[in-house]
């Protein structure tokens, strides 16, 4: 096998002699030399002696002078005031003609600053120029740092564990290197061209007339009252001045530095108000003007030149028909909008493809204490879209969240790709309106009839860690979790209470978000029975009774945070006393920053406040805490979301533990099967189309393409006689299965079409018989449509499932797995992922389903072989990849046997059709 060509970025160009380090620091890397022998042995002793003696070995043969040239070793430098050391090596050792060991070697001082990472990427692109294959590496199971750099290193990877050594293997091709380099760099000049319009050194208003309710009117009025730090232009062909800034004639006199212009003139007029703008060196556009694709044909060929203008002239564009753009940064503070309100300074950032819902939306955030770092209104998209701005903020040191108000997507692979980096360092929160109409179609499969119209959202979010979001306001929730409190390390939540009904809402909400209560360990009890009211429940929740006030919240909330059992904190606070609640907030706080300037930084906390009296209640609490990242003494400000009821808070957190849990498991990318020959199996798709168009395959051309994609089919051979059914059975060995096979028969178990277990020849001709009889009078079996009676040998046991794909017209191919047989559509447990699935996201769709226990074996039934089902999807997603021409495919049942013994095809159908227009380049 060889991995699908990977997208991840990288942190240094493979060629480039100096490393980056995660603190800033810099290392030189070069070619070791039989020199460095001495340098790399001391570098090994430092490992645990089982693996010390294979790294050695690897890197002090691969850098032997009689070693094949494919094999080499990297060392990384130093320079200190007594010279320069040696702090890390990594070298390959060729091993086959197409495969090589590949070991790591790093001094402890130095671990964790990503230099693992920055030599795998020099050790791999090294190899596959030299024509290596596979890199193999051998490590304990619990090294959890050398696990994270390979399975994050972008490549294609397969682990097996046998005892104390995991063999993990990577394969490698020019492409792949050569994609990671290239999407690095477009995502370095992504969020560079993408400067000038959310931080402008100047800004010019194109468009301000008399009217100071028109738009461009209004815009500079908005700049200057919120505080932009830059110069502003008017340009106005009417106007000298506009509130004492005095206006241009035209854009082309604009003087230089003028980074962004906001265009508000009739669509006519759009371009050329672009020219001058950038004959005077203007960089980013916002085009608020009306008037484009909204509209209808006309609209939309507007757009196209336009979006072709911007291109042609290095512009960035956004808009057009959009409300603008605002960075509430306190150094830039800018409202390139005509919305009356500015965000407070914050760090999470807003994309809204609706004007009037991102008003909305800036209007919530300040209510609910929330700082915004960047909005944009992207409008119609002609050329700035979620996924540049996925680029932008990844790269933005003012944005710790990112939410998405999306309406529709331009290029979803794009965005998976996109986003499933960004997640691993910024959350990513989208509220989807409308549904992609993926259901809508007729289906003639159990996989197409079981696609809802808004799956393929879901399963694009759940395989790239987006956090979807069903409101608004639950948007919100979320944002006010992720942004001001650490990342929950686990699923076990301590709910804290001053009245017992708040607390049994909130247990009954854990167990809704899938969390669980922890259990307090006896030292936190101890000192909870020291400081509570004798009548106080120290069980979880912590019910503290009414009679509770400042100091019993203080000294709880330090306790729990402190407790080991505890990954996250809710805090419920029903006022019983008006005078009481600034003290009582007060003391939430104050125990907050007690147990964070004692080290316990790792568990959220959340604060409720229940029936609270006269709205004085903050959304947002802060508290000031000495920092324990640079060791400083400095303090840092940090804040305690406030949720109006347990139920809020709770279904936020839930959200935040689970993306927890996706963020830290390793990536894991596509693969290609190199024993598959898909060519073919396109081929015969396309022949197919031509001749007969849309249309389902005959069992044969059926089995030809599962044969080129290597799946598992259990030899099937049709028939047109008793007596040819005879013979056959005879030759494949009874007991055989025998099924209708015809088009006037779509699913066989609904009419008693397939007989099993038949033991005799005398069996075989009555089920030959009784078959062919339930064929309609008007519609014979046709064997040169490939209809007539199947046999097949008996499979005995296994667990029945279904793998498929069917087709949906925005985000291309989706493969379905569930429960199969009869079942699959009266249960309807089937999960979809959209192609191509790694080995991660066929593990997701292996193990949430809730037939997933019978696969590890439940109640006698056993269990089934869990690799060789991941085999399959993995098959069939590059297939679903490889042959756009197939628009549905149902494996039904996949009989998943013991484990080590594989899989079994026993039933599949195929309808092809004309391949799909390819997704846009852009968006």
């Amino acid at each position: 096998m060889q991995p699908a060509p990977s997208r991840l970025p990288v942190d240094d160009a493979p060629g480039d002699p100096q490393i980056l380090l995660r603190d800033g620091r810099q290392a030189s890397v070069r070619a070791a030399t039989a020199d460095d022998r001495s340098a790399v042995e001391r570098l090994c002793a430092t490992m645990p002696a089982d693996e010390r003696a294979a790294t050695l070995d690897i890197l002090v043969r691969a850098v032997a002078p009689a070693t094949t040239p494919a094999s080499s070793v990297l060392v990384v430098e130093h320079q200190t005031a007594d010279g320069l050391h040696v702090v890390a090596a990594a070298g390959a050792l060729v091993t086959t003609v197409l495969a090589a060991d590949v070991a790591f070697a790093v001094d402890p001082a130095w671990q964790g600053l990503g230099l693992a990472t920055a030599l795998l990427e020099r050790v791999a692109a090294t190899s596959a120029s030299r024509g290596i294959r596979t890199l193999r590496a051998r490590m304990r199971p619990d090294n959890d740092a050398m696990r994270r750099v390979l399975y994050d290193s972008g490549f294609g990877l397969r682990a097996h564990t046998a005892g104390t050594v995991a063999d993990v293997h990577l394969s490698l091709t020019l492409d792949a290197v050569a994609e990671r380099t290239a999407a690095h760099r477009d995502q370095l000049a992504t969020a560079a061209s993408l400067r000038p319009l959310l931080r402008p050194r100047a800004v010019a208003v194109i468009g301000v007339s008399r009217d100071p309710q028109g738009i461009g009117h209004r815009i500079v009025t908005r700049l200057k009252a919120d505080g932009f730090r830059g110069p502003i232009h008017p340009v106005s062909r009417s106007l000298d001045a506009v509130d004492g800034t005095p206006c241009l004639a035209s854009a082309r006199d604009l003087p230089p530095g003028v980074d962004l212009a906001v265009i508000a003139v009739p669509a006519a007029s759009v371009p050329s108000v672009v020219d001058d703008c950038a004959a005077a060196g203007v960089r980013a556009l916002v085009v608020i003007s009306a008037g484009f694709a909204e509209t209808g044909p006309d609209g939309v060929a507007r757009q196209a030149a336009l979006a072709a203008q911007v291109r042609r002239l290095g512009l960035r564009l956004v808009g057009p028909n959009c409300l603008g753009v605002l960075n509430g940064t306190a150094d830039v503070r800018l409202n390139a909008s005509f919305s009356p309100v500015m965000p407070s300074p914050g760090r999470v950032a807003l994309l809204s493809q609706s004007g009037g819902l991102g008003i909305a939306i800036i209007e919530l955030a300040n209510a609910r204490g929330i700082g915004l770092s960047s909005v944009v209104s992207a409008g119609n998209k002609a050329d700035v879209s979620a996924n540049d701005l996925l680029q932008y903020w990844a790269t933005d040191p003012d944005t710790s969240v990112a939410l998405l108000y999306l309406e529709g997507f331009g290029n979803p692979r794009r965005f998976a790709r996109l986003a499933r980096h960004m997640g691993r360092t910024t959350p990513i929160v989208a509220l989807k309106a409308g549904r992609t109409g993926a259901g809508s179609r007729a289906a003639g499969s159990h996989t197409a009839a079981l696609a809802a119209s808004d799956v393929a959202v879901d399963a694009l979010f759940a395989q790239t860690g987006v956090i979807r979001a069903r409101t608004v306001d639950e948007m919100f929730d979320i944002a006010a979790c992720l942004e001001a409190q650490p990342l929950p390390r686990g699923a076990r939540v301590a709910l804290l209470t001053n009245a017992g009904g708040p607390g049994i809402l909130a247990a009954d909400a854990c167990e809704a978000a899938g969390l669980t209560l922890a259990t307090l360990s006896p030292t936190s009890q101890q000192r909870l029975r020291a400081t509570l009211p004798a009548d106080a429940s120290i069980g979880n929740p912590i019910d503290m009774v009414a009679s509770a006030g400042p100091t019993e919240y203080r000294t709880t909330i330090a306790t729990l945070l402190a407790d080991p059992g505890v990954d996250a904190l809710v805090v419920i606070y029903t006022p019983v006393q008006r005078g009481a609640i600034a003290d009582t907030v007060g003391a939430i706080t104050d125990g907050v920053a007690d147990a964070r300037a004692a080290g316990h930084l790792a568990v959220p906390v959340l604060a409720v406040a229940v029936a609270e009296p006269d709205g004085s209640m903050p959304m947002t609490v802060c508290y000031t805490t000495p920092s324990h990242v640079d060791g400083s003494g400095t303090t840092v400000r940090e804040c305690v979301p406030v949720y109006r009821f347990p139920e809020n808070a709770i279904n936020a957190l839930g959200h935040a533990v689970r993306y927890a849990r996706w963020r830290a498991e390793p990536e894991s990318p596509a693969w290609v099967f190199e024993d598959a020959h898909l060519d073919d199996a396109r081929a015969l798709c396309q022949a197919v189309v031509a001749a007969r168009g849309a249309s389902w395959l005959t069992p044969e051309e059926t089995r030809r393409v599962l044969q080129a994609a290597g799946l598992p089919l259990v030899p099937s051979v049709l028939v047109q006689s008793a007596d040819d059914a005879v013979a056959v059975a005879t030759v494949l060995g009874l007991p055989v299965v025998a099924k209708l096979q015809s088009h006037a028969v779509l699913h066989k178990s609904d009419v008693g079409a397939v007989m099993t277990d038949l033991r005799s020849e005398h069996a075989v001709r009555e089920a030959f018989t009784a078959l062919a009889a339930l064929v309609p009078l008007n519609q014979p079996l046709r064997a040169a449509n490939g209809e007539g009676i199947i046999l097949q040998p008996m499979v005995h046991g296994g667990l029945e499932t279904l793998i498929g794909i069917t087709h949906d017209p925005l985000f291309g191919p989706l493969i379905a797995f569930g429960l199969g047989g009869v079942a699959v559509e009266l249960l309807g447990d089937v999960g979809f992922g959209v192609a191509p699935l790694t080995e991660r996201d066929a593990d997701r769709l292996l193990a949430e389903r809730r037939s997933a226990r019978l696969l590890s074996g439940y109640r006698g039934h056993a269990p089934a072989d869990i690799p060789a089902l991941r085999d399959v999807l993995l098959r069939v997603s590059q297939l679903a990849e490889a042959v756009p021409e197939l628009a549905e495919l149902d494996l039904n049942p996949v009989l998943a046997l013991a484990p080590g013994l594989g899989c079994r095809i026993v039933d599949a159908r195929i309808r092809v059709g004309p391949a799909s227009a390819p997704q846009p380049l852009a968006g």
